[in-house]
């Protein structure tokens, strides 16, 4: 009896929390369409299950795009060297490869980021891998 209680519980619980889906790269982003986009970050949000940050891309015309990078959860950033109030910040001007979303939005998976001053940090991990091993796509150089 008391086991049909516990378990009945935790069925009850469970069905109240929240369930925060994670998806695999290939279901959103498509890794045969690499971007490299240059525009002014404007935030950056570190919450789980994955950091993002936003750039506005003033386009040749002057119309100012609004692009969502999605990249590594906030821990494997730090692991890669990121500070939280130092890596990046709004305003700094940079470019980010990555691969754009199936949809065709403005949203894509970033691999890298490019300062002005010309050095690089790593922001996720290369198309379709999701651990951030070797392999994957290549950004151009």
């Amino acid at each position: 009896m008391k086991r049909t209680l516990l378990a009945a519980g935790w069925v009850v619980l469970a069905g109240m929390t929240p369930v925060l889906a994670h998806h695999s790269f290939l279901a959103e982003y498509d890794g045969d369409r690499q971007v490299t986009i240059t525009g002014v970050v404007t935030e950056i949000d570190w919450r789980n299950p994955h950091a993002h940050f936003y750039l506005d891309v003033t386009r040749p015309n002057g119309t100012v795009e609004k692009w969502k990078f999605e990249a590594f959860p906030p821990n494997m950033l730090v692991r890669n060297g990121w500070k939280k109030d130092a890596t990046l910040l709004p305003g700094m001007k940079v470019t980010i490869f990555g691969w754009q979303a199936r949809d065709g939005s403005n949203l894509a998976h970033s691999r890298h980021i490019t300062f002005e001053d010309g050095h690089k940090v790593v922001s996720g991990p290369p198309a379709g891998t999701g651990g951030g091993g070797a392999g994957g796509a290549r950004p151009p150089q």
